[in-house]
């Protein structure tokens, strides 16, 4: 997806089952995304850092921390400068507002739209020039 020159999409992929973060994380690669996941919801922060993260996608059921607290706690710490992607089984309106007002810029539903997933790169591939 990156043309040629650019820098790939810094992406993670935090889910707390590892087959789901694995398998988002490696589609995202293929995308040609410099992608990584992490299973715990507590080594998010660390891990977009270390990877300087421009769009997290966040698994919203998780055991220690939800991913609407998480994503408050990213907006908090890097505001917008940071896409943030609910990921989730929940598709309906509760959840939606739920995930905007916890500072979600999208809501997406398991299984994943790939064709969601690329214009949202390609929004962020745009917005660098």
């Amino acid at each position: 997806m990156p043309r040629k020159n650019q820098a790939p999409v810094r992406a993670l992929v935090v889910d707390d089952l590892p087959d789901s973060s694995e398998s988002l994380a490696r589609m995202l690669q293929l995308m040609g995304c410099a992608a990584t996941y992490v299973t715990r919801a507590t080594k998010a922060m660390d891990a977009a850092e270390a990877l300087e993260a421009e769009i997290v996608f966040l698994d919203i059921g998780m055991p220690e921390i939800d991913g609407y607290e998480l994503a408050r706690s990213f907006r908090k710490r890097y505001g917008d400068a940071i896409r943030l992607v609910a990921v989730t089984g929940h598709s309906d309106e509760e959840h939606h507002k739920r995930s905007r007002e916890a500072g979600f810029d999208a809501h997406v539903t398991k299984p994943i739209d790939l064709a969601i997933v690329e214009s949202m790169l390609r929004t962020i591939l745009s917005s660098r020039r």
